[in-house]
């Protein structure tokens, strides 16, 4: 039988997320995200997007780019030589395994970025068997995760599915720095699908083949020290808990991290923190978040620091639903050198400087006249001299013999100039937010067991409805009562769930199992003074109500009020006017 705490169980019966193709046997790590579980993932979406591009006060602009990707920009990217994980095969029943998973769970040792000698060397030594058949399996590859496709109908265009939204954004950094006045920092950002085909994709929603991530590139001076700890001391802070890839675990404030070098830049540590405060918003503890460091051999290739952000789940213990990397220069640089297009940009300086600046000027007449029909020359390579390593005198090894040249033939010049604007190739912090992943760790956080009975105790920012809407019985009158309060709401820009099939206890509990964080009710008594029940979801508490002050309480309720706060009626049973109770 099903557990009560089935994550899985709910979401496949109330319509959150359940495997897709099941009418084939399904497909694994590919899931369909059902109508339940869609609003609540657009309404985690919704909050993202409030919360990194409109409240952070930084500069934040939202693209879209193409899912297909040709070759050339996953290889100038290093995807196509280095985004792979370890297989190991068995050789008589041909099951394949992420090897580095499997043993972890065979041995009980770290085995995540090990190398593939390395990983052979501890199947040779170990006995690892195939859970499927019990041969010994050895052999480890390498496997890359790109989905490959065509460009059209010829083979020789190759592209791929991407596997993160980033290179759109890097690709297309320039003109989207242009058409945001050519300001630094600049956060880019995009939500979408990708896709990487994963060995041995498991643990439901948390290892899929196609996703949707939530992230952007926020492209910044390095040398800017300035701008970066200003608005980290401006952020009211939580502690960080870190543990560093040596093993140590730590908590530290965000300026701590950083004046310790555990962070290694300033804007990396305020997009942790901002991470956090994230969290916290979708009713996470601080204690329950930790950031873990990535060693040398299991960060990305393009990453020289990266902290994943786990969350514990009752099933899966830690998960990561988040990493923040930061990515130096490597994306834009590569893709300058690659594509043979500028990428650097030229900003503007807040305080522009005086320059001094040598250089090496010949007399040309008198180099005419001394050296005649090799003056060309001896003119060419004046004008490559280095003027910081010229003096008084220089000796020239040309074509014609060797010459010495004096104050009568060149002069070293200084000169000044204002310089009110410099060009770089902005650097990267990148904060990248699994939506999936979420949604699951928000569902197995909030699912509650109350007297045998499944309550979701989600959030209401994230509650996949507003409010749910009863009739006590289906009766003509309180239905349309009810139906008339249902287009009040819905005008009034709530998200509303009408239920009249089954008992009112059966309608409760669905209502329950799916988040909805009040309920409203119209019985006899509602049809008389025009008030409803209005019933809270994890209370189970229920109060008196006109129903011309339901939008006032939704409003403070979606706010972060409870219920009991409200100083409502407490509900009470009265018989109808005219009988007596038990009449």
């Amino acid at each position: 039988m099903e557990r009560l705490d089935d994550v899985d169980g709910l979401a496949r019966r109330r319509g959150f997320y359940w495997p897709s193709f099941e009418i084939y046997g399904g497909v694994g790590g590919l899931y369909d995200v059902g109508q339940i579980g869609l609003r609540v993932k657009h309404k985690l979406e919704g909050i993202w997007r409030r919360f990194f591009l409109e409240g952070l006060s930084l500069p934040m602009v939202e693209v879209e780019t193409p899912l297909i990707t040709p070759s050339r920009v996953l290889e100038a990217s290093g995807h196509v030589s280095s985004f792979t994980d370890p297989l190991v095969e068995c050789p008589s029943c041909h099951r394949v395994y992420r090897a580095d998973q499997l043993l972890e769970a065979k041995l009980g040792v770290n085995a995540e970025g090990l190398g593939i000698e390395e990983l052979n060397a501890l199947f040779q030594k170990n006995d690892v068997r195939c859970d499927a058949c019990g041969a010994r399996l050895g052999g480890v590859k390498t496997f890359n995760l790109l989905f490959k496709t065509n460009l059209g109908p010829f083979t020789s265009d190759v592209a791929y599915v991407r596997p993160e939204t980033a290179q759109g954004m890097f690709t297309s950094f320039k003109r989207i720095f242009e058409a945001s006045r050519r300001q630094l920092p600049l956060g880019v950002a995009q939500v979408g699908r990708v896709a990487r085909n994963e060995i041995s994709p498991r643990q439901s929603l948390i290892r899929m083949r196609e996703f949707t991530i939530m992230e952007f590139e926020f492209f910044f001076d390095p040398a800017d020290l300035q701008a970066a700890m200003s608005a980290l001391g401006d952020m009211a802070a939580e502690s960080l808990n870190l543990t560093l890839a040596d093993g140590r675990e730590l908590t530290l404030t965000p300026m701590k991290a950083v004046s310790t070098s555990h962070v290694k830049t300033p804007w990396m540590a305020y997009f942790m923190e901002a991470a956090l405060q994230f969290l916290l918003n979708l009713g996470f503890k601080s204690e329950e978040v930790r950031f873990v460091e990535k060693g040398d051999k299991e960060r990305a290739h393009y990453s020289a620091q990266t902290f994943d952000v786990m969350i514990p789940t009752k099933r899966w213990g830690l998960v990561e639903v988040a990493g923040i990397s930061y990515r130096t220069d490597y994306d834009l640089r590569n893709h300058s050198i690659k594509s043979g297009q500028d990428l650097s940009v030229s900003v503007t300086l807040e305080k522009p400087f005086l320059q001094a600046s040598r250089r090496v000027v010949a007399h040309a007449d008198a180099v005419r006249v001394d050296f005649g029909e090799h003056s060309g020359e001896v003119l060419a390579a004046i004008s490559t001299l280095d003027p910081s390593q010229v003096g008084q005198e220089v000796e020239l090894n040309l074509s014609f013999g060797r010459v010495r040249l004096g104050p009568r033939h060149f002069a070293v010049q200084v000169e000044e100039r204002l310089v009110s604007a410099k060009k770089l190739i902005p650097h990267v912090v990148e904060p990248s937010f699994g939506s999936e992943r979420l949604l699951y760790a928000l569902l197995d956080r909030s699912l509650v067991i109350k007297e045998g009975r499944v309550v979701l105790a989600l959030p209401s920012s994230v509650a996949p409805y507003d409010c749910s809407i009863f009739p006590l019985v289906k009766r003509d009158d309180m239905g349309s009562m009810a139906k008339r309060l249902e287009s009040e709401l819905r005008e009034a820009g709530y998200s509303v769930f009408y239920d009249e099939d089954g008992s009112i206890g059966k309608r409760y509990a669905r209502s329950d199992e799916i988040g909805i964080p009040v309920a409203i009710t119209i019985d006899q008594r509602s049809l008389e003074d025009n008030s409803v029940t209005v019933r809270d979801r994890d209370s189970w508490k229920q109060w008196r109500a006109r129903s011309s002050e339901l939008a006032e309480i939704l409003r403070r309720v979606l706010s972060g009020k409870s219920l009991i706060s409200l100083g409502l009626e407490e509900f009470s049973r009265r018989p109808p006017k005219g009988k007596k109770a038990g009449g």
